[in-house]
């Protein structure tokens, strides 16, 4: 399993939001329209009663937003890349300037599991967090994921 299994161009964003509920909501939207996610309103629902019960700033300037429901067939991540710092209550104080969000089926935990360690084993390399940070487009970012 690859993250780039996971991650598509059309889901690569940059985006200007300076704020958590905007950034999640430009990202749902997209995830939306690419087809992801069939019931956006109960995804969204669902992200951000997850985000009350605890931040998913994960720290290194990260946030791991997740949510799985029935409605979602396949894991989906979508990848933002923030122009601005934006405070997301992370573990380490620190504001977050790129966002993994993360959907997929109620149902398969073990493969979120997977999904997830994948990601924060990617994030502690500060070169590649780096590289996320100055790429220029989404083929830039998909060839650092799929060279992993």
């Amino acid at each position: 399993m690859h993250l780039s299994d996971y991650i598509s161009k059309d889901l690569i964003l940059f985006l200007k939001e300076r704020d958590k509920k905007s950034v999640l909501h430009c990202m749902i939207q997209e995830a939306g329209k690419a087809g992801k996610v069939p019931e956006e309103k109960k995804f969204r629902d669902a992200i951000e009663a997850r985000e009350m019960i605890m931040s998913t700033g994960i720290g290194l300037g990260v946030a791991v937003p997740h949510a799985k429901t029935k409605a979602i067939p396949e894991f989906f991540i979508v990848l933002a890349i923030l122009e601005n710092p934006v405070d997301w209550d992370s573990l380490d104080k620190q504001p977050v300037r790129i966002v993994f969000l993360i959907g997929g089926p109620e149902e398969r935990q073990t493969d979120y599991l997977k999904i997830l360690s994948k990601i924060v084993l990617q994030i502690k390399n500060e070169e590649r967090r780096e590289k996320l940070l100055k790429a220029k487009n989404a083929e830039e970012v998909l060839t650092l994921f799929e060279q992993l």
